[in-house]
């Protein structure tokens, strides 16, 4: 099943529990304390302000990913059961170009592995950490069809003008 990390703008505090969340999970680390290591993991997932509204930049797992249709390693692929791309650092050559390409800026470099990171859902568990972490549901997790049927009523009540009738 295609899973899709969907982000409501209007609903996030900035708080940037899901990014800690991120980075934790990326370390191995259950509890915060246990982080302590010296080692700052590099970004999965950051949130910027964008014309002073709050904005997650993640990968979105593209359809036509420009990512891995530029990755000279082979080592951005998409994962057939869940439609998600992801990335395979133990073959990445670390040449940055995907970092390049993606229109969301959503792959960092890891300066200790020398290769680049991206978000892969949390396709090991059930619910990624960034959306646990999100106490208001800025962030939360879709299926594919459920995501593309509220986006294109979404678009229907955007062009009727929301008036209400059916």
């Amino acid at each position: 099943m295609k899973r899709v990390l969907v982000f409501h703008p209007e609903r996030c505090l900035m708080c940037l529990s899901c990014v800690l969340a991120c980075q934790l999970k990326a370390l191995g680390v259950e509890d915060p304390r246990d982080s302590i290591s010296g080692r700052k993991p590099p970004q999965r997932l950051s949130m910027v302000l964008v014309e002073g509204t709050p904005w997650a930049s993640r990968c979105r797992h593209c359809l036509q990913a420009p990512c891995a249709e530029a990755c000279i390693s082979g080592s951005i692929v998409r994962d057939e059961e869940s439609s998600a791309v992801l990335h395979h650092p133990e073959t990445c050559v670390g040449c940055g170009t995907c970092q390049l390409v993606c229109p969301f800026h959503a792959l960092s470099r890891d300066e200790k592995e020398d290769c680049m990171v991206k978000c892969n859902l949390c396709l090991e568990d059930q619910t990624p950490s960034c959306v646990i972490a999100c106490q208001t549901g800025a962030l939360a997790l879709s299926s594919g069809d459920r995501h593309a049927q509220e986006k294109k009523r979404n678009y229907a009540k955007e062009m009727t003008g929301d008036r209400g009738n059916g």
